[in-house]
């Protein structure tokens, strides 16, 4: 399938231009990572820790700021994300302190209880938006409700306890927060159950939906561990190139990846977008998928080296290129089509992965064509001028 016709396009002959783009996206990569005085890291390089709230209705993030400030928790990070439709969640990062993960946790969930939409009634001890599942049944167990009888059936009753915990937990995690007991009284949850749940429970405004921490030992053993991650598949893959082809080739491709992963590297500093374990992940995608971009283009060269002789080289690297073009469009476009699907609809937690995708595609699309066989064509120049 040729989605491209024949086509005769100069690409050496613009080599020129191109690395001037080049140049110019590589100083404003280093300029944005030198003025920001670094990236933007994550908690998993950085260290600290992250907490995901989900709330009953849309929190005043000001209001919010304030609380943690007041609970002692400073120089924080308040983001505002959808990741479903009539969710609203609040993801709040902090910086590495004193305090350990425990108590810092304990300091939030203090701080979050002016968002607790009803207050608890006589009796409701426990809020059912946050409360977990080993909760609800140990306490059903320890009531009994359901009469069994305990010292004879005391598997059956822990079983069933189970289940009711599961219903009515499952009914509040497809609403997410809930504010009615509507959701859980559509369950097959026996009326003492639910009569018991009533008076114990009630509805709080918010809830802690995800948590993570990393300490500063391993978020710089993490940085380190993903330079030396880089250094080696460049190497190896330079060793790859230089036995499937040979060294010239090898050089091109390192060169287009370097290319690759420094325009990536400062679009994430341009954007200000948090670089994590997940974008490193992008990052070895990428230099996958531009290496097989390259090589392909490397193969035509390789044979039309054998059935084009005669023909100038820099007019069979321009020929390799057109004839490969069409291939090169239908992959490209196809992956890109799926890359802004993930980038639009895919949510917050996989957002920043795609970004680094769709860089990607396109600059490695870019250097196959515009980096990796200038800097063979140079080389190989280089080689024809010493043997004459």
């Amino acid at each position: 399938m040729r989605l491209v016709g024949k086509t005769e396009i100069d690409f050496l002959g613009n080599r020129g231009i191109a690395a001037a783009v080049s140049g110019a996206l590589i100083l404003a990569s280093i300029a944005s990572i030198v003025l920001h005085g670094g990236l933007r890291y994550g908690i998993d390089f950085s260290g600290g820790s992250q907490v995901i709230v989900l709330f009953a209705e849309r929190p005043d993030l000001d209001l919010l700021r304030a609380t943690l400030a007041a609970e002692g928790i400073e120089d924080l990070t308040i983001q505002e994300f959808v990741a479903q439709p009539g969710r609203e969640e609040v993801l709040i990062r902090t910086p590495l302190t004193d305090a350990d993960d425990a108590g810092l946790l304990g300091e939030i969930y203090s701080a979050l209880r002016v968002f607790d939409s009803t207050q608890a009634g006589a009796g409701q001890e426990l809020d059912f938006n946050t409360v977990s599942r080993e909760v609800v049944s140990s306490r059903l167990l320890e009531l009994n409700p359901l009469e069994f009888d305990i010292v004879v059936d005391l598997d059956d009753a822990r079983a069933e306890y189970d289940r009711v915990a599961d219903l009515g937990l499952g009914a509040r995690d497809r609403v997410g927060l809930l504010s009615s007991w509507d959701a859980v009284e559509a369950t097959d949850i026996d009326p003492r159950i639910l009569s018991w749940m009533k008076d114990t429970f009630y509805f709080g405004g918010h809830a802690v939906v995800g948590q993570d921490f990393v300490g500063p030992q391993v978020g710089g053993e993490l940085r380190l561990q993903t330079a030396y991650v880089m250094f080696w598949a460049l190497l190896g893959l330079l060793a790859y190139i230089t036995y499937r082809f040979e060294f010239r080739f090898g050089v091109g491709a390192v060169a287009a990846l370097v290319h690759d992963v420094v325009i990536a590297v400062g679009a994430f500093s341009i954007a200000n977008r948090e670089f994590n374990l997940p974008v490193v992940a992008a990052f070895l995608t990428i230099i996958g998928y531009s290496l097989n971009d390259t090589v392909v283009v490397f193969d035509r060269i390789r044979e039309n080296g054998q059935t084009q002789r005669r023909m100038p080289l820099a007019d069979r690297i321009n020929l390799s290129i057109n004839q490969t073009l069409s291939r090169t469009v239908l992959t490209s476009g196809t992956t890109l089509m799926v890359v802004l699907s993930l980038f639009f609809y895919g949510g917050p937690v996989i957002n920043n992965f795609a970004f680094a995708l769709l860089v990607g595609v396109i600059v490695g699309t870019y250097s196959s064509i515009f980096v990796a066989s200038p800097v063979y064509f140079e080389l190989a120049k280089r080689a024809l001028a010493k043997k004459k």
